[in-house]
């Protein structure tokens, strides 16, 4: 696949604030705007993830928290004594 420059009009306004924060980030535009694309994407990510779990009943959210595969198994014996012979 080419990249393929393309102009786009935009606001006086808005051009200043993409170019303030490219200069504040050292990149170009382009950069600064796809940055912040994907960083917009990352909230609204995260807003969904919440949004999904305030709708989880009661037992859903059980569930999901007794789960044991959810766990760091922590207390494992074994863990230590690779540790101890640094046999990871």
């Amino acid at each position: 696949m080419t990249s393929t420059d393309t102009t786009i009009k935009v606001p006086r306004a808005l051009r200043d604030r993409i170019s303030r924060r490219a200069k504040r980030e050292h990149t170009t535009l382009a950069a600064a705007i796809e940055r912040a694309l994907d960083e917009s994407d990352e909230l609204e990510f995260w807003r969904e993830v919440r949004r999904h779990n305030a709708e989880l009943s009661a037992g859903e959210r059980e569930a999901y928290t007794s789960d044991r595969t959810l766990g760091d198994d922590l207390a494992d014996s074994g863990d230590d004594a690779l540790t101890a012979e640094d046999a990871w």
